[in-house]
């Protein structure tokens, strides 16, 4: 067990940690495949985990052996700090020679404390070191929960549209760690209202989007969602995303409502090819008086749909041949992307920097016990110090003669 503890405890083991974990998030931020638009993953880097490096295996099994490694070295930290505190100095403790010079006076001219044989300075903060080794593993363990158990998704919704995160085809670009449960959250969503031109204070113009949210067990609610903030819906939480443009909502037979999300072709044009129920392509296009994106708004709007050849103008409530029927358009909006994450370990990293905050806040502090000579030791006073214990011995040497 003790050559377990030692090779985890030994700096070699420390560095190649820390190092892979620098060339693997370097990689893993960096590469070309991640970032958006890029090309897809080459084989080796999938076969390594590179195509999604903070919850593949290599990862997070480092990140673990950086957890023993750091707990390692905690253990016994605690015990060693409580005999320091009863006196009980190390061998790495300052020795001072006896001199004519007063010990106690000397000692408490640089700051020491105490009445009897043992004095302190800053005794509270002999715990930094080990608190902020306790920050360490509360934030390795938490970044470790983290990746494992993240997840997250990506959809779309139209205004008017509603929509289950659990139905098929409703999330896509999904990202998860590998013990992330495989069900998707059963959360009921509608798209009430959607603002892609809102003006938020300290904000560029940015967008706005107002959810009907139902969680299972929870009563209905009306949230708003804009970039600066998410929303809580059971264990999930929902953000604003860039993506938007047109929407054409149709009324299918046998299919019910269907929302048709258009991306812009042009700065007044917007189109979505799509297959009819009978297996015929056909391309809906929008076309708008003044820019998409312009916040004047499109003005004036021409819908049309392109099958066989043919083009046919669309009015809201008119129907028109689509598939084996006749379907209508209900209306024309906009839509607009949201994300959602699962963040489980999220909490313990805050928790984590706040405790590491905490103890380098102590370590600012030059902490330090002495302990007055006895008898027969041939010391005038043994000294531990956080740092500068060479600057003690110095100035205890233009104290006096030597006794």
């Amino acid at each position: 067990m003790s050559r377990i503890v030692s090779f985890l405890r030994s700096p070699r083991l420390a560095l190649s940690v820390i190092g892979f974990l620098a060339a693997w998030t370097g990689v893993g931020a960096w590469a070309p495949w991640m970032q958006p638009q890029g090309p897809a993953a080459p084989a080796w880097a999938v076969a390594v985990g590179l195509d999604r490096p903070f919850t593949a295996w290599p990862f997070l099994v480092v990140v673990a052996l950086l957890f023993a490694s750091t707990l390692a070295c905690t253990w016994g930290k605690r015990a060693r700090i409580r005999a320091i505190r009863r006196g009980e100095l190390p061998p790495s403790a300052v020795r001072l020679p006896p001199r004519g010079a007063d010990t106690r006076a000397f000692l408490a001219e640089q700051g020491f404390r105490g009445r009897g044989e043992l004095l302190t300075r800053f005794a509270p903060a002999l715990w930094g070191g080990w608190i902020f080794h306790v920050g360490l593993l509360v934030l390795i363990a938490a970044v470790l929960v983290q990746h494992a158990l993240f997840d997250s998704g990506v959809f779309d919704l139209s205004e008017g549209e509603r929509a289950n995160l659990a139905a098929h085809g409703t999330v896509f670009g999904r990202e998860k760690g590998p013990f992330a449960r495989e069900a998707l959250p059963e959360v009921d969503l509608a798209l009430v209202r959607f603002d892609p031109f809102l003006k938020q204070a300290g904000y560029s113009s940015d967008r706005l989007s107002e959810l009907e949210v139902r969680v299972p067990g929870e009563p209905l609610r009306v949230e708003t969602v804009d970039r600066a903030a998410g929303i809580r819906a059971g264990d999930i939480e929902i953000f604003q995303a860039i993506p938007s443009g047109m929407a054409i909502t149709l009324d299918v037979p046998g299919m019910g409502m269907r929302s048709l999300r258009l991306r812009t072709e042009a700065p007044r044009r917007a189109a979505a090819e799509v297959t009819s129920p009978t297996g015929e392509p056909a391309r809906f296009v929008a076309e708008s008086e003044r820019d998409i994106d312009g916040t004047a708004g499109t003005g004036k709007l021409l819908v049309w749909m392109e099958s066989r050849g043919a083009r046919r103008a669309l009015a809201p409530g008119v129907g028109f041949p689509f598939g084996a029927g006749e379907a209508r358009v209900v209306g024309v909006g906009r839509w607009g992307r949201f994300t959602y994450t699962r963040t489980p370990g999220l909490a313990g990293v805050f928790a984590g920097f706040v405790v590491i905050l905490a103890g380098c806040s102590l370590m600012a502090f030059p902490a330090g016990v002495a302990r007055l000579g006895r008898a027969g030791e041939g010391a005038a006073a043994v000294i531990f110090t956080v740092r500068g214990g060479a600057a003690f011995a110095a100035e205890w040497e233009r104290a006096g003669p030597p006794a």
